[in-house]
This record gives structure tokens, sequence and C-alpha cells, in this order.
């Protein structure tokens, strides 16, 4: 049985194509997987295909299967295995359907009316059909979502696309059948936006806005997602062991409407709090096929012939690190918080320590061979979207810092000169700055020693006293960085979705708690009302829904402000690093953040042996050839 599909020229034009469409573009062509029961001999031939194993250990577990509710990123990680949305995103980081066989979008781009497939089941755990996926299954997951007394991590990531959807949410509406969400029939689901939302057809991939069978989920009620028997499954894998702290493990399911796609069979993931240790062992007497080699092993490996043979680089993740200011302190006085407000507000001062910070000689503590891969010069990471080839970091005023350095010890020097003039009799020097870090990683601890002994090397203790000060990971966030526990601190943030305006969360007063860094109290972003310039640069630029270059453009002339000012100190990108493993890091599908995002395992293939480093540079520049033909067609 054909199912007819939306043909998508590219992933960076996708949006700009669906919004000239009055209705959609179709082609004749299957989608990949049809998902066509066909005979019997058919159905007997895909459960008996040969599929291979994937097994790791791990460290950190999820804290929950309750993907309307959880942003864990390990969780969503394997959300993505046992769930489907209506888009999602193949190899080459191309968006393409998946529950959904087709789509429009209306002229004022304000409603987006999906035709879902009629093949995708909902199983049970066991691999037991219970029911078909069905466009209500889609407003049955928003409505729980919004509803506040489920505390879902997921809420804001709806009500601020969806009509009606945050005042639903803050009780001043209690009609659900005013909120823009709507089945239209088993097989038609309808969005209305507040205002046209490029990214938001993308969005649609992000675990929040999967399905969820609403009579289901109503007999679990709280228990909802606590265990492998407590949700039902529409994606490639079932899980069909889930002990927390012992092991999950996931096996495909040969009834899966796309099982063509899949051929590993089986992932195994067993919980060892030694992982890091004891993770070359296993992975040397073949007990797992895929780890993170640590820092303490990395040059044994690198200087051993065979063993440099088994690693290769490993994919940078969606997480980008900065250096935030806090305009806003909140700490014991022996640090002299007031101190710290007054000098923070002074630009010359940031400056300084803007130009006086050598990133490179942190990074280097964690990534000793290639630093420059990790290292990040724009507060967005790079490719994150693109318009028109050019990548968003190329863009206005942020070329100049994607392709130069901070780092500069005499401009350091000069602006520390005109600080302490400007700031005589304020302030009592050193200025005391808190760096407060969390313990759960150790090459945190090693970066911000290796910070505090070079700026402090450059700029002089009559200037600054950098005070490190280390807590336990419990609890870090809601004790230290929410309440403004520090003077300046390393933080991180990856968007939920693929543009501009997701990476701004942090630094946006009307985003999150709003407490990251204060940036909208920073003096030197204020107009003589005392208002954000930063923030009304933000709304400039999302208002602007129809040319996504324009768009672009502008958020890069409001992330320039940030720099040009000294707002944030970017850093570096999370993940990177080597990897041991069997898993071909070209295959897979990806996320809306391309290959930036953690790998996916359906579409991924285990090879015979692992990839090297003599391989790697070879296959890597075979991909983007590939992607770009790709992207071509």
């Amino acid at each position: 049985m054909k199912k007819t599909m939306l043909r998508i020229v590219s992933t960076a034009c996708a949006i700009s194509l669906l919004m000239e469409l009055a209705g959609c573009q179709k082609s004749d062509t299957p989608s990949q997987g049809s998902g066509s029961q066909g005979t019997q001999e058919a159905q007997e031939e895909k459960k008996e295909k040969t599929l291979t194993e994937y097994s790791t250990v791990y460290t950190s577990e999820i804290d929950s299967v309750n993907y309307l509710k959880s942003t864990n990123s390990d969780g969503i990680a394997l959300f993505y295995s046992i769930m489907d949305g209506l888009i999602e995103f193949d190899r080459f980081g191309e968006m393409i359907p998946c529950i959904a066989a087709d789509w429009t979008v209306s002229n004022d781009e304000l409603t987006y009316t999906f035709h879902l497939r009629d093949d995708v089941k909902w199983y049970d755990w066991k691999g037991n059909a219970v029911g078909t996926v069905k466009a209500q299954n889609f407003v049955d997951g928003i409505k729980w979502i919004l509803n506040p007394d489920h505390a879902s991590s997921n809420s804001k990531t709806v009500y601020d696309v969806i009509k009606n959807a945050k005042e639903f949410y803050e009780g001043d509406i209690t009609d659900f059948s005013q909120v823009g969400v709507k089945a239209i029939d088993d097989t038609t689901v309808e969005y209305t936006l507040y205002q046209p939302t490029p990214y938001f057809i993308k969005e649609l991939s992000f675990p929040c806005f999967f399905p969820v069978d609403g009579d289901f989920l109503e007999e679990q009620g709280e228990m909802f997602g606590l265990d492998k028997e407590s949700i039902l499954y529409c994606g490639a894998y079932l899980l069909t062991s889930y002990e927390p702290q012992s092991e999950r493990v996931l096996e495909a399911n040969p009834d899966y409407w796309n099982y063509d796609v899949i051929s590993i069979g089986r992932l195994n993931y067993k919980y060892n709090s030694e992982a890091n240790s004891i993770g070359a062992e296993l992975f040397t007497r073949g007990e797992i096929n895929d780890f993170l080699l640590p820092g303490s092993i990395l040059d044994e490996w690198m200087e051993d012939p065979e063993k440099k043979e088994m690693i290769r680089p490993n994919n940078l993740t969606n997480m980008s690190y900065f250096i935030g200011f806090n305009f806003d302190p909140n700490y014991d006085e022996t640090y002299k918080p007031e101190d710290w407000k007054i000098a923070v507000n002074n630009e010359n001062f940031r400056q300084s320590i803007f130009h006086g910070f050598d990133r490179e000689a942190a990074i280097l503590t964690v990534e000793p061979y290639n630093p420059k891969e990790k290292l990040l010069n724009t507060f967005t990471r790079r490719n994150l979207v693109q318009a028109d080839g050019v990548d968003y970091t190329m863009m206005g005023g942020l070329a100049a810092y994607t392709e130069g350095d901070s780092f500069d010890p005499d401009k350091a020097l000069e602006y520390k000169e005109k600080a302490m003039a400007e700031l005589e009799g304020q302030v009592t020097f050193p200025i005391q700055i808190l760096v407060p870090f969390s313990t759960a990683k150790v090459d945190t601890a090693n970066r911000m020693q290796v910070m505090e002994q070079q700026l402090e090397k450059l700029l002089g203790t009559d200037y600054i006293n950098i005070v490190l000060e280390s807590h336990p990971s419990t609890g870090f966030t809601k004790q230290v960085r929410t309440p403004g526990a520090y003077s300046m601190m390393e933080m991180g943030w990856g968007p939920d979705f693929a543009d501009p305006l997701g990476m701004m969360n942090p630094v946006h007063t009307g985003s999150l708690d709003g407490k990251y860094m204060r940036v909208s109290m920073a003096k030197d972003l204020q107009d003589e009302n005392g208002s954000s310039l930063f923030e009304a640069a933000l709304d400039k630029a999302n208002a602007e829904t129809k040319d996504l270059k324009k768009r672009y453009e502008l958020f890069a002339d409001a992330e320039c402000m940030l720099l040009d000012k000294a707002i944030l100190i970017p850093f570096y990108t999370s993940g990177g690093g080597y990897r041991a493993s069997y898993l071909d890091p070209f295959s897979g599908y990806t996320s809306q953040m391309g290959r930036n995002a953690a790998i996916k395992l359906k579409g991924a293939v285990i090879m015979d042996k692992p990839m090297g480093m003599s391989e790697y540079e070879a296959a890597e520049e075979q991909y983007e050839k590939d992607r770009a033909e790709r992207m071509k067609k």
C-alpha cells in the first residue's frame, strides 16, 4: 500500500517552502519502510532478518519513562527509541515524515494540518498490538502537559507556541476545546499557533509532542511512565527490561511500521557506578561495544598503535557552555556582593575578564589533542541553523567572533587599568569573585582551577581574587544558580528547537525562571528608562517570521550585544573527546539539531570492527559529500 508524503527539498529551506504553499506537495513515492503489512511471508521474512546488538554501560539513571513530563537528556534518548512523532530527521539531518504521511500549512502560517498514516499501532512492552495511533492521541498528550498539577517540564515548550495553551495552563480558559490543537477525524490533527512560528514544525519532533493513548493515560493515572508496563509504545523499540541502577534493555519491534530501517535488534544498557574507570576493560573483553574514553587513559590509547585504531572522535552535543556574570548577586557578605555588583556593571571590568581568560588552556585539561574543536567563540553553537548556505554564527557581527579569539592579554591589561581608575573609591580591591561549581564531573573542577590560576596570574591578585566553591551535584541549580549565589559561573544550555530563539532562554527574562544571569539588570544594556535594549532586540528578531535569513541576522545582531558588551564569555561545546565503538558514527537518524545531538539508534549500524582514527576523517568527508548531494535534490 503506497502512502503519499510531503517532499521536502532540504532541511534548511523546509519551513520556507511550506510557508509558500497553500497546500502540500505530494509524491507517488512511498516513504522508506512504508509499513505495508504485505503478505504473511513478507512479515515472517522481516522477523527473521539478521540483527546485531548494541551494548554499553552508564552511570546516570533516567528519572522517568514519562516522555510527557521529563526533559532528562538520557531519558530523551530513550524516548526517541520507543516513540515516534509526526516528523523526524534522517541520518543527514533532513526532515522527513514519520507518523504524519503529509501536511499542509495555511496561507497565514498559523494552522498546520497533519494527515496520519493509518498503519501505526500501539503496543504493550511484550509487543502485543493494542490499538492504532489516532489524531486524538496527539491532543491527549498536549492536554496532559497543560495541566499544571502534572508539573510537566515541557509545559512552557507547548504553551509558548500553541494558541490559548498558556491561557488554559494558567486557568484563564477552562474549556480545552479553545486550545489550538484538535483532532478533525481519526487521521487528521490540526494545530493553531499564536503567531507564525518558523521552527514549529521541527519542534514537533520533540518528545513532548509525541502521542499518548488517552484512555490508557487515564487508566494509569499517577503511575504513567513509572515503569516499562505503564506506557504504550509506537516506536522502533520496546522497553523489555527496566531495572533502575541495574539495566535497561530495548528490543526491536518486528511489527514496527518502519522496520526496514532497523539493523540493531537489541540495545543493552548496564548500570555501573564505575563505568568511567572500567569501560576500557569491558570493551577490550568484548562485554560492551561502545564507550567514551575518560581523559585518564586517552594518552595510553593514542600512543598504542593497535588501540588507536579502535577509537575515533566523539560527536559534539547540542549543549553550549559559557561563563555567565551575575548582575544580581545574592551570597554571604564575606565575599562582598555589593562590590561585585558595582564591578560587574562596569564594562571595562567585564572586558578585562572577557579578554583575559585563556579558554583554550582550560579546555586542554579535557581535550589535549584538538581543543579548538570544542572551543566556542559565540554564545550560540555552530550548525544550529543556516540560511542561503550561511551558518548563523557567520552572520553579521558574529563572523568576527567566530573567526577570531577573545583571548588577548594586552587588551585585558588595558581594560584592567581603565576599570581600576573608574572604580576607585567605589569598591575595595581586589574584587572578590565567587565561582561555585558542581562536583558531578572531575573535569569541571580542573577547568575552574585553570581559570582561577590563569586569570589571577595575568590580571593580578591586586585586582581580582577568584574564590572557587565546590558543591554536590544534587540540588546545585536550586541552591546556587537560581537564587544567584555566585559572582560568575560556568553554565550550559542546549536549545529545545532549531532556532536562535531556542538558545536565548537563559538570557531572556521572559524565559524559564528568568534567573540564569539577570541580564536585564545589566546597566550597559538598558535604555534611559531602565528597559532592556537586548530584550527589545530579541523581540524584534522574533517578530520576523517570513524571511528566515533576515530573522537569523536580527538574532545575530542581538547576540552581538552580549559579546560586544562582554555580558558573558562563550566557552565550549560539550561532547567531543574520543570513543571506542563498533557503532558507525555516520549512521542512525538524527534530531532537529543534526549530528550535534546524541546519535539515535534507529537506523544505526553496528560495524564488524571499530572505526579508528585513520578511517574516521575519510568517512566524515564522504558523509559530508553525500549529505551535500542529498540536500541538492
